[in-house]
């Protein structure tokens, strides 16, 4: 693993369906699956990163992923989702739906790589705020969040298989 700057980013495309439905899945299951059961956590992976729902949002204009990569191999991604609402935010918003960096690879600069990529996308694009949801139990992931800037606003349920779980939502403004 680098523990350097060599990470490098790469807007993704429909070439990338494949290696973006098993980071997803593979990244979900690592970071969740100590709390949940297997079958909740292998419903929602199918549900949220077969290859065929991957492929679909890569073609859509509102949805933007951005690639990490370590040399040649994805240690991870970030999915944006543009002009998204949601209560507690007024203005120009985009939503990171999805940042996810393998295990291996925390710690090592590239989650802060992404974030920034994240960032200079929303600007780019014009929104007045980027938000994201969070598991109130994931602390590591809230302190990164903090560290960057973000705040909580809000609180949503999310169902995942027979769980329902509560998230933080948190919003930067740009």
């Amino acid at each position: 693993m680098s523990l350097n700057s060599d990470f490098s980013i790469e807007s993704a495309n429909i070439k990338h369906a494949e290696i973006l439905s098993k980071i997803g899945g593979d990244t979900f299951y690592e970071t969740f699956r100590p709390y949940n059961t297997e079958s909740d956590i292998r419903s929602y992976i199918i549900k949220a990163y077969h290859i065929d729902i991957i492929t679909q949002n890569l073609i859509k204009s509102n949805i933007a992923y951005y690639l990490c990569y370590d040399d040649e191999q994805v240690i991870g991604y970030i999915k944006l989702i543009h002009d998204t609402t949601y209560k507690g935010l007024s203005g120009k918003c985009i939503e990171l739906e999805k940042i996810y960096i393998l295990g291996s690879y925390f710690g090592s600069g590239a989650g802060k790589l992404l974030m920034q990529q994240a960032i200079q996308h929303s600007k780019e694009n014009g929104f007045e705020y980027l938000f994201l949801g969070v598991w109130q139990e994931n602390e590591r992931a809230i302190n990164f969040y903090k560290k960057v800037g973000f705040e909580v606003f809000e609180t949503r349920q999310f169902q995942l298989g027979e769980s329902l779980c509560d998230d933080y939502m948190m919003k930067l403004k740009l």
